[in-house]
């Protein structure tokens, strides 16, 4: 029996006291192809560091050895050591039988460095060199598929299935191929690839995915039909609520939209747009607790303008011009002409015409073709006595609208 046996045979027992001591012995009793298929054995098994003491010493006999360089570059990235690893890449020219292993793990280095330019050429390479190598194509597509780069994903992706490879290392193609689609944009082609996926390849990621793009196609009932089985197999699978939630209130299911924003709130209360369909969906079905979630919301979430401003609204929209004062006292509106039109608004309905009159002027270069902007800053401006810039407003709205009478007669009136 060899060393490196009474090595695996230690191991198999559960035995590690002696291993460093084996492999010593194995170094130096056995021969390099037992030391090499020893040290082939430990990195399968995990023990890196075991295998990378006989990498090292067998790399001091064959110092050329690509496949030696090889191994010892995946050690070093998997220690995080991606400079070490690139020293031994380095050392492995086009001419060695090792270099097609050498494009594979330079081009990992490069991608867990962020430098995708560099990874991409290093596979590229390997396609044009190794054109029966399937890692290689299987490689670049999933580094185009990890960039968002779904257009050329796509062209590899293809090229395994026409080779009839549905699959490669656990990873379903007909699914990355669905997903690259989607990303793409192509929404009809990717949901005819979903349908054809078979139960083991449509798993919680996939269901979500399709009943996502049947929500962009407009297909709503499909979509709640594949989310709501989605939820009945995993009740916390967050973005499906959000979905969901859309569909109801495309088809006008009020109640129903409610209902899952709030389920959704309750998983992930962080979600901006579960608070936006929840507040839509529950003004008309139960406003108190609609505007109650809306003002968490606002507490809650990191950008939480597009709920003040859609709380704003629904105060101006009900007459609740100082709930809206209230609502904004304590936000800042410089950088928003929408909230400081509502706040203009909010001031003139509660008679502080002077600071409607500021703000109604500070909206005025986003909203100067809006006509009811301007009506609103006629009705202001009529209120303040000042002349020249009702006159002003009245006509900018008649040229935009000149078969206003009542507002022609106004502007007649001061002339």
């Amino acid at each position: 029996m060899s060393k490196a046996d009474e090595v695996i045979e230690t191991i198999d027992a559960g035995d590690f006291t002696d291993v460093d001591g084996l492999i010593q012995e194995s170094l130096e009793q056995d021969d390099d192809q037992t030391k090499f298929s020893l040290a082939e054995t430990l990195l399968s098994r995990g023990l890196s560091v075991q295998a990378k003491t006989i990498y090292e010493h067998l790399l001091e006999l064959y110092p050329d050895e690509g496949q030696i360089l090889s191994r010892l570059a995946e050690i070093a990235v998997s220690d995080g050591d991606t400079d070490q690893a690139l020293s031994y890449i380095s050392e492995i020219g086009p001419d060695s039988p090792s270099y097609a292993e050498n494009l594979l793990v330079s081009a990992d280095i490069y991608q867990s460095q962020g430098m995708y330019e560099v990874s991409e050429q290093k596979l590229l390479e390997g396609v044009r060199l190794y054109p029966d190598e399937d890692v290689f194509r299987f490689a670049i597509a999933e580094l185009y598929f990890d960039e968002n780069n779904f257009s050329k994903a796509l062209v590899f992706y293809n090229f395994l299935l026409d080779d009839g490879i549905d699959e490669y290392s656990g990873i379903s193609i007909k699914l990355r191929k669905a997903s690259s689609l989607s990303g793409n944009g192509q929404y009809e082609e990717a949901i005819s690839e979903f349908e054809n996926l078979n139960a083991i390849e449509l798993n919680e990621d996939a269901q979500y995915q399709l009943g996502f793009l049947y929500n962009q196609v407009k297909n709503y009932n499909k979509s709640i039909s594949t989310l709501e089985q989605l939820l009945e197999i995993n009740h916390d699978y967050p973005t499906a609520y959000v979905v969901l939630a859309d569909d109801y209130l495309n088809i006008k299911d009020n109640q129903q939209s409610f209902k899952y924003a709030q389920l959704g709130l309750n998983i992930n209360e962080l979600d901006e747009k579960l608070y936006e369909i929840a507040f839509d969906a529950g003004v008309s079905e139960d406003a108190d607790n609609a505007i109650k979630i809306i003002k968490k919301g606002i507490g809650t979430v990191e950008t939480p303008l597009p709920l003040v401003i859609r709380l704003s609204d629904f105060y101006i929209t009900h007459g609740q011009y100082k709930n809206n004062l209230d609502l904004l006292a304590d936000f800042d509106t410089n950088n928003n002409p929408k909230l400081i039109w509502n706040l203009a608004k909010s001031y003139f309905e509660t008679d502080d015409i002077q600071k409607a009159q500021e703000n109604i002027g500070l909206a005025f270069e986003e909203y100067k073709d809006n006509i009811d902007f301007l009506s609103d800053m006629i009705e202001i401006l009529r209120s303040s006595g000042d002349s020249p810039a009702l006159k002003a407003a009245l006509q900018l709205y008649l040229r935009k609208n000149p078969d206003n009478e009542d507002m022609q007669e106004l502007l007649d009136q001061m002339r």
